[in-house]
């Protein structure tokens, strides 16, 4: 009698959404669909709930089948949107914070697969080799097929100082390894390695790791201390930086541009249609600028990297961007402590270009190899672990450490902010 009643409550509850939503329907002007499609619609997706209560092979909450429902539903949109539960939504809060345990690393879903975007610098799963690209297809010998991100992030996360080992395929190859890390409690400093690079140039070097609400203020910090040091032209990294809050990135290009258009979002209604324009104020003097980029630099990273470029404030150096250029937005789900992460528009550089799945291309393309970029991760691992290269109490130049490692992307960009006709050539300026 339960599952009657509780079938026939979401018999009612159909029928009042789908009332609704053709009431909306109705009311807008560029209706296409005939609405007999809509009743046949939810007429079908009520018949397929009756068959599965009626005749699945166990009994199935009907709560737990619309959950699925959702989770199918948003899943079949894109990478990004999702449906929420309670339990999640928590979680996502503490996401936001930027201080959670766990591994430290971005996942999505890639066709089809669970697929790391970047890892974070300097946390677990970047310092034990996980890689950008690497396809994760099984969590603790558990398969990751048909995985949900939420899924995912539950079995990545744990209590600190518990192992989980990730097999994994890195990109380009068609072998499984196994990596097996320790979780830990993970602070995400947004600002790092802030430092003079080349002490005859007056080179300043600062990486941005995330976009968090901090990220500002850590910025105007790190570049006064360095301007206090004599720094005449600045390295600014965002490799492996998934992004993050996009008022911030907007907040970040203002700094480096005076005016002019930063990023436009478009959507299906004019409501998520917005233009961010620079503003003089607060701008950082117009000193030579290097951002460096890779295939982990995603989302407000790329706000910042593309308007930089279309701007020719700067150069960007290293590879091509990941192409994350849609806007999600949290809508909460009425009397149901859940909510919807729903992609609502797309965000253009000030060209007009639209980067999602395309990326931005640096205006100098440094390649490095697998054997470099593994290097780049013990030696990033290691110099924002103190937050400064040093040997013998010495400032190191060109990205070299201690172990001979050197820093492929960072050399080059040194070498151009060291002389002057490269820059000027792409940026219009002398550097």
């Amino acid at each position: 009698m339960l599952m009657l009643r509780s079938y026939f409550n979401f018999i009612w509850i159909i029928i009042i959404v789908f009332s609704l939503g053709l009431r909306d329907l109705h009311a807008q002007e560029d209706q296409k669909s005939d609405p007999d499609t809509y009743y046949q619609n939810f007429e079908e997706f009520v018949n397929v709930v009756k068959e599965i209560q009626n005749k699945y092979v166990n009994e199935v909450e009907l709560k737990e089948l619309m959950k699925n429902a959702y989770k199918g539903m948003l899943a079949g949109l894109d990478p990004y949107s999702q449906f929420i539960d309670s339990e999640n939504l928590q979680e996502l809060k503490i996401e936001t914070e930027g201080e959670f345990d766990g591994l430290g690393i971005e996942v999505i879903i890639k066709n089809g697969f669970l697929t790391v975007l970047t890892p974070i610098v300097d946390t677990p799963a970047f310092r034990a080799g996980v890689l950008i690209g690497d396809r994760i297809i099984k969590i603790d010998g558990k398969s990751t097929r048909n995985i949900s991100i939420r899924e995912a992030i539950k079995l990545l996360r744990g209590e600190p100082n518990t192992k989980v080992t990730l097999t994994v395929i890195h990109e380009g190859e068609s072998e499984h390894v196994d990596i097996t890390i320790n979780r830990a409690k993970i602070h995400v400093r947004s600002v790092r390695g802030a430092r003079i690079v080349d002490e005859e140039g007056k080179i300043g070097y600062i990486a941005v790791t995330s976009f968090q609400e901090n990220t500002i203020a850590d910025m105007d910090s790190a570049i006064q201390d360095l301007r206090k040091q004599g720094m005449g032209s600045l390295v600014l990294d965002l490799r492996f930086n998934p992004g993050g809050l996009l008022n911030i990135a907007r907040d970040m290009a203002d700094k480096f541009i005076k005016k002019g258009i930063i990023v436009t979002t478009k959507g299906r209604h004019k409501s998520q249609d917005h233009e961010y324009k620079a503003h003089r104020s607060g701008t950082y003097p117009k000193f030579p600028l290097i951002i460096l980029v890779n295939k982990g630099s995603a989302s407000a990273s790329e706000i910042v990297a593309g308007s930089i470029k279309d701007h020719k404030r700067g150069i960007l150096l290293g590879t091509r961007t990941f192409g994350k250029g849609s806007v999600q937005s949290l809508i909460p789900i009425e009397d149901r402590n859940s909510a919807l992460k729903l992609t609502t528009a797309k965000y253009y550089t000030p060209s007009g270009a639209q980067i999602d799945e395309s990326g931005i291309e640096p205006d100098i393309k440094v390649d490095l190899t697998k054997t470099e970029l593994k290097g780049l991760h013990a030696h990033l691992s290691r110099s924002y672990a103190t937050d400064i290269l040093t040997e013998n109490g010495n400032k190191v130049s060109g990205g070299e450490n201690k172990t001979g490692f050197v820093d492929a992307q960072l050399a080059r960009a040194i070498d151009i902010l060291k002389g002057t006709s490269v820059y000027a050539q792409i940026t219009g300026e002398e550097g």
